[in-house]
């Protein structure tokens, strides 16, 4: 049950980011998505990040949680 509040949750500040076109507020939900998750599924985020690589990463992050569900 909590995993799937917690895949709830991400699944809709992904959607959120996604949707965002301000760089720098999409680079704050990827932190706060990336903070949600467990250890073992955040990812490692370099210190400079393009609009891309905050795609890239929502792509990723999806991709994990959804193998859990």
């Amino acid at each position: 049950m909590i995993i799937m509040h917690l895949t709830n949750v991400v699944s809709k500040l992904a959607r959120k980011c996604e949707n965002e076109s301000d760089i720098n507020e999409k680079i704050d939900l990827l932190y706060k998505i990336n903070s949600l998750l467990p250890k073992q599924y955040q990812l490692n985020i370099p210190p400079l990040l393009t609009d891309d690589y905050v795609d890239t990463a929502l792509y990723r992050i999806h991709q994990n949680i959804h193998k859990q569900v």
